[in-house]
């Protein structure tokens, strides 16, 4: 079960913020009848807050003298401790509004690292000049180590692969890719793809749904997959790939970025796996300015991929 600090349950069970507003415009100003003038308050208003918050704390917070009042011991520390909460409220109040009117703080984006390799480079040089104070930042991982920390409140938005349909996220679709059996070798050896799993190696990533779904594919269609290569990322595969070390098993988007090589797929008829993917966020996270535009136009960005 989820424990709260000391210091919180302390503040929830001891402390009356109006009263401890009382106690610092009567320590700041010296009376009681000026404190209550600029809370604007009545002054035996001031003196009751002030006597609850004394029995609650067990002692005298002030000390009355003929000229003025002034803080005891324990009403100088209480007021210090008043006085840093109220300056963090503030502050943090300030904030909130600064980010909801303007564009402006962190905003940590989650996404595959393969992903993210062909979908974010254009859109993160245009991002960032146009919008100088959102402090973007990346977090690169597999799919689904991306949503586990979204999940977990560790990244605000990400781009996935096949997300799932896990309660506390709003998932938003931007385009499909094509996870294929592909290569860079000749049409010559393109027209028997048979002779050729049966030659050379199917590079692929093992921890990946799609490379199981595809491998189970032709096991149970019966074609022959004698010789298996399974690497570590799927850029580690493009790159073998390239080389025509073997048939890649790798997301058409990702095998065709960045490279003058035509890459091809083995054959239409052989098994094949589609990939959504989604712009995610957590329904409970509040936008802020920064998110909204993330959100908005990373989605334009993504929907000019299609």
């Amino acid at each position: 079960m989820p424990t709260i600090s000391r210091g919180y349950a302390t503040a929830l069970r001891e402390l009356d913020p109006p009263a401890l507003a009382a106690l610092l415009a009567v320590i700041e100003t010296g009376s009681f009848t000026e404190a209550a003038s600029v809370l604007r308050v009545s002054q035996p208003a001031v003196s009751l807050a002030i006597k609850r918050l004394e029995e609650r704390m067990g002692t005298a917070l002030l000390v009355r003298t003929r000229k003025r009042v002034a803080a005891s011991r324990p009403g100088e520390v209480l007021a210090a401790g008043a006085r840093q909460a109220f300056e963090a409220m503030g502050n943090a109040v300030a904030q909130i509004e600064n980010e909801s009117a303007e564009p402006s703080g962190r905003v940590i984006l989650g996404v595959h690292e393969s992903l993210a390799a062909y979908s974010l480079p254009t859109f993160m040089a245009r991002f960032l000049r146009e919008y100088p104070k959102v402090e973007l930042k990346l977090w690169n991982g597999r799919s689904m180590a991306v949503e586990a920390e979204l999940v977990a409140g560790r990244v605000d938005l990400a781009l996935i692969v096949n997300a799932s349909r896990h309660p506390d996220l709003i998932v938003a679709p931007m385009f499909d890719d094509s996870v294929e059996l592909v290569h860079c070798m000749t049409a010559r050896r393109r027209d028997d793809p048979g002779s050729v799993l049966e030659e050379l190696p199917i590079i692929y990533v093992p921890e990946l749904t799609q490379s199981q779904q595809i491998l189970a594919q032709l096991q149970k269609r019966r074609i022959a997959t004698p010789r298996l290569l399974p690497c570590s990322s799927l850029e580690l595969v493009k790159s073998l790939v390239l080389d025509e070390v073997g048939v890649g098993i790798l997301p058409r988007r990702v095998a065709q970025h960045g490279t003058r090589r035509k890459v091809y797929t083995l054959s239409s008829a052989l098994p094949a796996y589609r990939d959504r993917i989604a712009l995610v966020r957590r329904f409970d996270v509040p936008t802020t300015a920064a998110i909204r535009v993330v959100i908005d136009e990373l989605s334009a960005h993504c929907r000019a991929i299609q």
